[in-house]
Parts: structure tokens; sequence; C-alpha cells
């Protein structure tokens, strides 16, 4: 059997698994929390520690496996595998030269990519991408990512950053977003921007059930989103305020998802993040606007459909980075 290590790094939580390559099926896994004040070393440590213990779990040694992949949210040099930057992880950390350090420590190959990239991987391999040549791979959590596929080969652009999405411009001097810019669908539409909405309207006295889970948010070190399980409950129980915000966050994130549609044209558009995995209301609200904002030859063409492996897209499409059976990059 081949495996590997694929390790899924965002906003609000790292996520180790070994998976196997030929199925994709994920051995066992491990997760601990990240934090935006890490340092280099603190977030090498918290990833040395995450391969460890899945593999444990997995009842294998790290050295034994074909390799680590990492999905990191933020921008990657692919060839030199250096984290280059990542506005949602760490604020001081760039230029980061991950896989080296990864490799030094485990004695494996080591490979890294955006981290919506590889779960577009993972789903073109074994999800909801499988079969499908072409499609657009978008990814709600901490922030919002994308990734483009055509002609079965993920698309990378001149400096790797191809499909970033959340930091499309959709309102002309409107909010700041994590990374700096104005107006980026990751700031009216991501899990971050949904918690700020809702800590702004109960500031200003509107009532929820929301308000026990926010509690003390403003005072965490770096800030904390809102869990999107606990976004789901509050719109289960018909909270109003919970779901005018998702409404609103699901319009933005169609507006978004109308222009790639109008742009690329695309077939196929996969659905992912926990926000989306949790929340039926906020998908056809952003299914809904997409299809109304976007010309309607191009609207008709396109099926948007939920990423099918949910959680564990971005540990096997990070594994698979050691797979020659991956997709490849253009």
């Amino acid at each position: 059997m081949s495996i590997a290590m694929g390790i899924d790094f965002g906003g609000t939580k790292v996520l180790a698994g070994v998976v196997d390559l030929d199925s994709g099926e994920v051995l066992a896994t491990a997760k601990k929390k990240t934090d935006a004040g890490d340092s280099a070393d603190q977030m090498m440590n918290r990833l040395y520690s995450v391969a460890e213990e899945a593999a444990e779990k997995a009842k294998v040694a790290v050295a034994d496996l074909r390799g680590i992949g990492v999905g990191l949210a933020g921008q990657v040099d692919t060839e030199r595998g250096v984290l280059l930057g990542a506005p949602n992880l760490s604020q001081s950390t760039v230029d980061l030269p991950m896989a080296a350090l990864l490799t030094r420590r485990f004695e494996i190959p080591a490979n890294l990519r955006n981290d919506v990239q590889v779960a577009a991987i993972g789903e073109a391999a074994f999800g909801a991408g499988r079969g499908h040549p072409d499609f657009v791979c978008v990814f709600v959590g901490t922030g919002i990512g994308g990734a483009i596929v055509h002609n079965g080969a993920l698309v990378s652009g001149a400096a790797g950053a191809a499909g970033e999405i959340g930091h499309m411009v959709i309102h002309a001097n409107g909010r700041i977003c994590g990374c700096g810019g104005r107006g980026h669908l990751e700031a009216y539409a991501s899990r971050t921007a949904i918690t700020k909405a809702v800590l702004g309207e109960l500031k200003r006295g509107q009532k929820s059930v929301l308000s026990d889970v926010l509690t003390g948010v403003e005072d965490t070190p770096g800030g904390t989103a809102i869990r999107s399980g606990d976004l789901a409950k509050a719109v289960r129980a018909d909270d109003e305020l919970a779901i005018d915000i998702v409404h609103e966050a699901g319009r933005y994130l169609g507006y978004g998802l109308a222009s790639v549609i109008n742009l690329l044209n695309p077939p196929r558009i996969i659905l992912g993040g926990g926000v989306i995995e949790a929340i039926e209301l906020f998908f056809q609200v952003a299914e809904r606007t997409a299809r109304r904002e976007s010309l309607a030859t191009s609207a008709r063409s396109v099926t948007i459909v939920p990423s099918a492996l949910g959680d564990n897209a971005g540990v096997v499409g990070a594994a698979m980075l050691n797979a020659s059976n991956a997709v490849a990059s253009v």
C-alpha cells in the first residue's frame, strides 16, 4: 500500500491525515487549533506535532511514508517549497522554507501548495471533480479560497496564485480584507466576515442566541471566527440575526461566483469548506444569486455542487502531492 501524509493548515485548525494514495482513504487523522499569533517556529512545531500524532494513530512512522504534502491558506512558492505569506495564519510569517524544514525533520520529501488548490486535487482524484476535466473549486472558511482545473490540470498562474476568488474586488472602497486590500469578497462572505457582522449587530442591541458563544471573541489574541456548527444551530433555531447575516454573506458569495461564471464559463463549480458544509441555506442563497447575476447562457451551463470529500478534501489533496497520478499543474 502506498501511503503519504496530508496536512491542511487553515485559519482555525491544522488537520493531518495518513492517506492511502490508491483509494483516497484517510487511515488516521489528528487535529490542533491554529493561532494567528504564532511565530515561524511555533507554526512549524505545530506541524511536526500534528504529523507525528496522525502517524502514531495510523501505526506508522512518518519517516516510512512516501512523503508529506501541506496545503496552506496563503501564498506559496511551490517550486521552492516556501510559504510567502498567510494573512489568516500569521501576520509575521513570511518567506518560510517549510518544505525544507519538514524534510530535515522527517527525512522524507515534502511539498506545499495553497490549501484550496490541494483541495481541488483531492476532489479531482476522489471527489466531486472526479471524471470532470474542467471545474472551479471555492472553499469558504476563515477566509475564501479558490482553484481552477482546466483540461485535467490545475491552473497555477504566473505566480502560482491563480483562483484567488476571495480577493476578487466586489465592492469599490469597501471593507478592509485580512490581506490589507479593500472590498474583497473574503471581507463579506467568509466566516470571519460573518463573525464581524454578528458582533456589530450584537453591539447595536440585536438579540441572538449567538451572543453567548461570541462572548470575549474580540479579546482573543489574533481574533476568533464563530464556529460553523454554532452558526448552523442558530439558523436551525430560526435566529433572525443569524439568518439575515447568512443571507447577506450568501448573496455576496453569489456575486463572486457570478463573476467567475461570466469570466471562465466553467461547466462545474465545487463549493466546500466549513460554512458550506454546515449551512445548507448559505449554499442555496449563493447558488441562487450566482445564477441570477451571471449571464443566462453561462448560468444554464454550469453545475454547482458541494464538495464530496468534505473536511478531508485538503488532507487527501495534500497527500496526493506525493502521488504519481496527482493532477498536473499548468
